[in-house]
């Protein structure tokens, strides 16, 4: 539908860019979308067709608690992924 957006992707993106510089973890492409799409998962959509909508998640998401639900679910994809990066293309590549 036009005019939707989640901006929950949008946040969970943003958390990545800002805590995996301080890891070890592969920061390739391919793993991003798997620690974004792991979280995401996990995570309750934001979806939203106004500005008062981005206002309202803006400020929703920078409350502590949901600042740490975000935080906390995306370090758990880091970790997950990081242990087992490309374990999606492994798949592909043993057929």
């Amino acid at each position: 539908m036009e005019g939707l957006t989640n901006l929950m992707e949008e946040t969970v993106l943003d958390k990545i860019s800002q805590l995996w510089p301080q890891t070890k973890f592969c920061q390739c492409d391919e793993c991003r979308i798997d620690v974004a799409a792991y979280a995401l998962n996990r995570l309750p959509p934001r979806y939203v067709h106004s500005l008062t909508g981005v206002m309202l998640h803006k400020f929703d998401a920078n409350t502590t608690q949901t600042d740490a639900e975000i935080t906390a679910t995306v370090y758990q994809a880091m970790e997950i992924i990081g242990s087992d990066p490309h374990k999606n293309s492994k798949k592909s590549d043993d057929q």
